[in-house]
């Protein structure tokens, strides 16, 4: 058997896909990413290393960042118009009944978590769409100008195959444990050959080969310093416990009080203190080290994108302000929704071409991603300009969805207008 050998950026950006995903999954396989507290090997030192760890308290804020963004795209429906003959998409994209809604949130929520995703269109009892994490691409060649001409797949513990473009004809290898099985040469409806591969990357930048960044990496980069903190902050609170210290002007009174070395306090206990004696309590204080250091990268979280953490968009402001303030976060997920939008509406296409269906595909992802601000000025300010002839009913009704305060088609709200003009 030969020796795999994957996409040297494929082995490059793995091990950070993995923690990714591990910080958005949120078990507690999280706390293996803790460093120990203590190099002692012996299994005094592996059990210390173990409670330290288990202390830790986790805020998976990276599942909340993207759970949010993601959110925000879908607080609109999505557009879609599809010929008739490609219509059981939007209920059963991949042949296994899930939905072209479902398709767009899973691919969303992957890209902005590894900045990486791919769709495969595939031919079965009709055509259909599949995807593929970042995880399970393993490997990728392009010719001199940046098609695409060999792509591989893991589909399973052993099994893979690859998509390849042999003398501009497209052919798909099936392999198990590296060794090739059969060969097919999917045609289209037509019975032609196909002279590209019906896969696309979905980036965060672009929808070219190349891996993009991941936008996910920085909160998961702090929120892990966050979680580290957190087991400093808790073994503090473990290990330093409120403990009464006595201070005893000569040693005949700790003979007398202490006999045994030890002595009873709390439950209405009293500690009887000769002269020049005192007592104080031993805690930690409330600005510990740690305790500032998570609330630094809480800071740091909230200016990144995780504000959502907060329950409230940084304060009273504005969705302006909001839009405004977070103007950065707002361009890398309108451009990896805009390569979203692109790659599902390329694979509908393909689609099209493996069984023969002509006809224009619409498909919009929403882009207001926040409630808008409605400005009672400017909405009479539209009126005054309607009742002077300046604009028209249209162009009122557009800017009233466009806030969202109307949603009915003008059809409905002329049919209601008229009925009641005849009562």
């Amino acid at each position: 058997m030969k020796q795999k050998k994957n996409h040297p950026q494929y082995d490059l950006y793995l091990p950070y896909w993995q923690q990714i995903r591990v910080f958005v999954r949120g078990m507690n396989d999280v706390k293996d990413y803790i460093q120990d507290v203590t190099r002692d090997t012996s299994l005094a030192g592996r059990r210390r290393n173990k409670e330290y760890k288990d202390r830790a308290c986790y805020v998976n804020f990276p599942a909340r960042t993207r759970n949010a963004f993601t959110g925000a795209v879908f607080r609109k429906p999505y557009e879609v118009e599809l010929p008739a003959s490609l219509e059981y998409l939007i209920s059963n994209v991949d042949g296994a009944d899930l939905t072209l809604e479902h398709l767009s949130k899973s691919a969303i929520s992957n890209v902005i978590e590894c900045g990486r995703h791919g769709l495969f269109v595939d031919y079965g009892v009709s055509a259909k769409i599949v995807q593929y994490s970042a995880e399970n691409i393993t490997d990728w060649d392009t010719d001199e100008s940046g098609n695409l001409i060999m792509v591989e797949l893991s589909t399973g513990k052993d099994t893979s195959k690859k998509l390849k473009l042999v003398d501009d004809v497209y052919l798909v290898e099936f392999y198990i444990k590296e060794e090739l099985q059969y060969t097919v040469e999917p045609t289209k409806a037509d019975g032609s050959r196909f002279n590209y591969i019906p896969f696309v990357f979905v980036g965060s930048v672009d929808n070219s080969p190349d891996v993009d960044e991941m936008p996910l990496w920085a909160i998961v980069d702090l929120t892990r310093g966050h979680l580290q903190n957190s087991a400093d902050m808790e073994d503090i609170a473990k290990y330093m416990i409120p403990t009464p210290a006595v201070t005893a002007p000569n040693a005949s009174w700790v003979e007398e009080m202490l006999p045994n070395g030890t002595y009873t306090f709390g439950d209405g206990s009293v500690i009887p203190l000769p002269e020049g004696g005192s007592a104080t309590l031993l805690q930690a204080q409330e600005n510990q080290m740690h305790s500032k250091l998570m609330e630094q990268k809480e800071e740091q979280l909230v200016k990144i994108g995780a504000r959502i953490m907060t329950g409230e968009s940084s304060g009273n402001k504005t969705a302006e302000a909001t839009r405004i303030e977070y103007s950065s976060e707002n361009s890398v997920l309108d451009n990896l929704v805009g390569n979203v939008e692109t790659a599902i509406r390329w694979c509908i296409e393909v689609c099209g071409e493996f069984m023969g269906v002509d006809g224009e595909v619409v498909f919009n992802l929403n882009r207001d991603y926040y409630e808008s601000s409605v400005d009672p000025q400017i909405i009479m300010a539209q009126a005054n300009m309607l009742d002077r002839g300046i604009i028209g009913i249209t162009d009122t009704r557009q800017y009233l969805r466009k806030i969202g305060m109307i949603e009915r088609d003008d059809e409905e709200i002329d049919a209601e207008v008229s009925n009641s003009e005849t009562l």
